[in-house]
């Protein structure tokens, strides 16, 4: 089957990929987990109409539009994934409908998280597509206990006020059913609500006339305890944990054994905030999740050092690490698409900790944007590059250059100088700058980026797709390769738009005369098609993870395995 069209077939008009994803109603996303932030696409109004600023920039305000009892919310299916990341992101995928801005619709919210420096999700990066409008007897839940994130904050804000001037004590448990995703494959949408509702109900059965139970964001409940002490938590968890499991759950589509995870935060001992008290509980249940436990976790206040300081500051350590030459390279391969012959490396940013591991990529880099900081260790990357590519007379590696770092113009005199001293090595180069580094101004970029080619070496654009670069400055910079972004990668086997749209790029490719990277390819099947459809290079775990090259450049041997 011939791969879609580009053109017209008179006047040859390109379509812009922001229009083409506009109008298969998909719009990609970056979350930063940590602060809450969330950023969208340049067509985000388009894909989801008049949804208030305030909402698109926070990841768990969006969340609280998400239909009750209709999915998991994008949080909910990060924190309870079971997967790992282990350097270039764990996969999530959800499905929910959501209510945008009055407009009620099924959406499917796929892409990966990544690590950060406690272990747990700390930035994410996705799709988000549109499916089709909810009818009516769809969503027709009515009970009480229904209701959404921000509902449930209000209602634990109104049980504090309530107990709290009374001395009495609040407490909070999260529950989960484990292992969600599996089940919804086993029995399907309609038994997995079967399951659901046979929980809601054991849990009722076992409840004080005085608590509060609440079913929110697909798989989790909301259970509030009024005047239980700190050392009846355990208990009382114990108490809903062992109705959930004593006998089997029996729905239209077969029997399933429920197990429930759960998560606990006290007022006022912890907190007197109800949004302080159910993310608490949350980030509890998270780690109940994690290791599998059979009893609740309790979350506690955080532990403050001797000396009064809080945790460690990630940007001075990292910075530590800088000045004591701590700051290493993972080489990840990519390969031909025909044949799987290694062409060249993507080489990342590693920095070791004294006591061993090395800081998360995924949340250190924004970390060192924000404080202006970034730069000195794109200079120290291009450093480690060029001394791996002068002592490996065969090796090419590619390294990436933050938005901030191109904005100084030492970095590029830094490059041409090193490039003048190893024009050999330089022409083994490939700088990658991401999509969004192009748009703020064009022609100053384009003059940049015809720099660095004059000196030798090649010009990658990074996470390409989102629609953020327009066709005409494509045109105007001297680009060699396309990053395709994973986030559409990835959904090939399930999306039929997401196959036509990267097919369409790949065209758009083939046009302006540049080869293409896939990025996170995992499976033979995504690779298969891609390879049919004339993409150039192949990466991800399929073909190869991230590992440590040596710290002494001139030693020849294997590279070591980087997780981080």
């Amino acid at each position: 089957m011939s791969a879609p069209s580009l053109f017209g077939s008179r006047d040859e008009r390109i379509v812009e990929p922001r229009s083409l994803l506009s109008s298969i109603g998909e719009v990609a996303y970056s979350w930063d987990i940590g602060s809450d932030t969330l950023s969208w696409g340049p067509n985000a109004a388009e894909v989801l109409g008049p949804v208030p600023l305030a909402v698109l920039q926070r990841g768990l305000s969006f969340a609280g539009l998400v239909e009750p009892g209709s999915g998991r919310s994008r949080y909910d299916a990060i924190f309870s994934s079971g997967g790992h990341d282990l350097g270039d992101g764990a996969v999530y995928r959800t499905r929910y409908a959501a209510d945008l801005a009055g407009r009620k619709m099924w959406i499917e919210d796929a892409g990966r998280w990544f690590v950060g420096i406690d272990g747990r999700p700390s930035r994410a990066r996705g799709v988000l597509r549109l499916e089709r409008a909810v009818r009516p007897e769809e969503l027709t839940a009515t009970d009480a206990d229904l209701c959404d994130r921000n509902a449930l904050v209000e209602r634990v804000d109104e049980a504090l006020a309530e107990h709290l001037p009374a001395d009495r004590s609040v407490v909070v448990l999260v529950a989960a059913i484990g292992e969600l995703a599996r089940l919804n494959g086993e029995f399907g949408h309609e038994g997995t609500e079967e399951i659901i509702e046979e929980v809601r109900q054991r849990l009722h059965s076992v409840m004080r006339r005085r608590d509060q139970l609440m079913h929110y964001s697909g798989n989790r409940f909301a259970i509030l305890l009024s005047s239980c002490p700190a050392n009846q938590i355990e208990a009382a968890a114990e108490r809903f944990i062992k109705a959930v499991a004593r006998s089997a759950v029996e729905s239209s589509r077969g029997i399933a054994l429920v197990r429930l995870r759960v998560g606990a935060a006290i007022a006022p001992d912890l907190a007197r905030e109800g949004a302080t008290l159910v993310k608490a509980a949350e980030s509890a249940l998270s780690g109940a999740e994690a290791a599998g436990l059979d009893n609740a976790v309790i979350a506690r206040r955080p532990v403050v050092a001797e000396g009064g300081g809080g945790a460690p500051r990630l940007d001075l350590e990292a910075v530590a690490a800088l000045n004591e030459r701590r700051v290493r390279l993972a080489l990840q391969p990519v390969v031909t698409a025909k044949g799987r012959i290694p062409a060249f490396h993507e080489a990342l940013l590693r920095v070791e900790r004294p006591q061993g591991g090395f800081l998360a990529a995924a949340e250190l880099v924004p970390l060192l944007e924000r404080r202006g900081l970034v730069n000195l260790f794109d200079h120290r990357v291009l450093e480690l590059a060029m001394m791996h590519l002068t002592d490996r007379q065969d090796a090419v590696l590619s390294i990436n250059v933050s938005p901030r770092t191109l904005a100084d113009a030492d970095w590029i005199e830094g490059f041409e100088a090193s490039a003048g001293a190893s024009p050999g090595a330089a022409k083994r180069l490939i700088v990658e700058v991401t999509e969004t580094a192009t748009i703020e101004d064009p022609e100053r970029m384009a003059r940049l980026l015809v720099r660095i080619k004059q000196r030798g070496a090649r010009v990658a654009i990074d996470d390409f797709g989102a629609g953020h670069t327009s066709l005409r400055h494509l045109r105007a910079f001297p680009i060699d390769i396309l990053k395709l972004d994973g986030a559409f990668t990835q959904n090939l086997r399930r999306s039929t738009d997401d196959r036509f749209f990267v097919r369409t790029l790949l065209e758009l490719a083939h046009h302006l005369g540049v080869e293409t990277v896939a990025e996170w390819v995992d499976d033979e099947l995504q690779a298969s098609m891609l390879c049919d459809w004339g993409v150039t290079y192949l990466q991800g775990h399929l073909v190869g993870k991230a590992e440590l090259s040596l710290p002494d450049e001139t030693h020849d041997g294997p590279p070591l395995r980087a997780a981080g």
